[in-house]
């Protein structure tokens, strides 16, 4: 994270930021992405919905390279609007 934003990126994409991390560390990881937020844009490819949803304003579901369904976090993750994304968000699929 340091190496990226010495750069001074408009943009920053983490890929599984915490996917080999003890809860505690992924907890500041995330108070890390809520204070980059108000700086950059950035987008994280996750598959822990829960984490998306405490991170995330927006969400995008993907499936076999297609997106399936983008909106606001909290849209997605209450009321989807597709079938195929509720699955997932759910656990019946995925």
């Amino acid at each position: 994270i340091a190496r990226t934003l010495a750069v001074k990126p408009e943009v920053i994409l983490f890929d599984e930021p915490c996917s080999a991390l003890d809860p505690i560390a992924t907890g500041k990881i995330e108070d890390l992405i809520h204070e980059l937020k108000k700086q950059y844009t950035i987008v994280i490819v996750t598959h822990n919905m829960q984490q998306a949803a405490r991170v995330s304003d927006y969400t995008g579901y993907f499936l076999l390279g297609e997106m399936i369904e983008f909106g606001k976090t909290k849209q997605i993750f209450e009321n989807p609007k597709k079938k195929l994304t509720e699955d997932y968000i759910t656990g019946r699929f995925g």
